[in-house]
């Protein structure tokens, strides 16, 4: 395998890796599974914590954007799977930036509203816009990063690139992560890294 193409994959590995460490805190990991009210609190009680989830979504959507880039352009397949990757790359990379954007406006103006609540000062209707802009981005991101990844997934199984077995479990994934966001009302943007990290780590084990 080419220095390029290890380098790739090891933005892919690493994204989701650093996005995960910044996610780990054990007080604060409840979050994103309680009420409203609880979580102003907990944000407001733990803002180090809140900042670095953010920093860690933004990292990891970064770093498997960079390396889906250099992926398209190193794996050596025919040129049509290349344009395919290297347009599933693209739009990749621009759902991640409209979820980047949401992340730096949720770091800043959570906190303030979580400060506003505390104070009794009332916070509408700047929350619901707040939830209206940070929704839709997260819903054009999932969106988008779902159908480009199924694309990506899909080119790999039949142009080749990585083995089989791992480009259908990729493609299985991208679709997975895609439906739990329509069926379940939005889903953990976590789930959307697992293909890009199985396509690193099966370019880094050898698994082509």
């Amino acid at each position: 395998m080419s220095d390029v193409l290890t380098f790739a994959a090891a933005l892919l590995v690493a994204g989701p890796v650093i996005g995960t460490v910044c996610l780990f805190s054990p007080s604060f990991w409840r979050v994103w599974t309680v009420p409203r009210e609880a979580h102003l609190a907990l944000v407001a009680a733990h803002r180090l914590a809140w900042t670095m989830a953010n920093v860690g979504f933004t990292a990891a959507t970064v770093l498997t954007a960079a390396g889906l880039v250099v992926l398209a352009g190193s794996l050596g397949v025919d040129d049509g799977p290349k344009a395919m990757l290297l347009a599933g790359s693209i739009a990749y990379a621009i759902a991640g930036t409209l979820w980047c954007a949401g992340q730096a406006i949720r770091t800043r103006l959570t906190p303030a509203i979580a400060t506003m609540v505390a104070t009794g000062t009332p916070t509408e209707p700047a929350e619901t816009l707040l939830g209206a802009v940070t929704g839709g981005l997260y819903s054009a991101f999932m969106l988008m990063t779902g159908l480009a990844l199924v694309a990506i997934g899909l080119t790999l199984v039949l142009g080749g690139g990585i083995a089989a077995p791992a480009a259908w479990a990729v493609t299985i994934l991208a679709a997975g992560a895609l439906a739990g966001f329509f069926a379940l009302d939005g889903f953990l943007p976590a789930a959307i890294y697992a293909p890009t990290l199985l396509i690193g780590l099966a370019l880094l084990l050898g698994w082509r």
